[in-house]
């Protein structure tokens, strides 16, 4: 008999998919949507993309350079 995986988080729920497009509308980094909601940033990113808005890739590894001045 196969077994259901868990799931990590729950469901989704409308209220969250209002503020999810409400936040993403206004510029808000998925960092700071997924502290609101409780969430993983690719929790946050893959939600969006369900909704056609696509995120900027989630950046790894080094930081950005910055110019030299001089």
């Amino acid at each position: 008999m196969r077994t259901r995986p868990l799931i990590a988080s729950p469901p989704w729920t409308a209220e969250d998919d209002e503020l999810l497009r409400a936040v993403l509308a206004a510029g808000t980094d998925t960092v700071t949507i997924a502290a609101r909601l409780l969430r993983s940033q690719s929790a946050i990113r893959n939600r969006a993309r369900k909704f056609g808005i696509l995120l900027p890739a989630a950046r790894k590894g080094r930081k950005p350079k910055l110019a030299r001045s001089g």
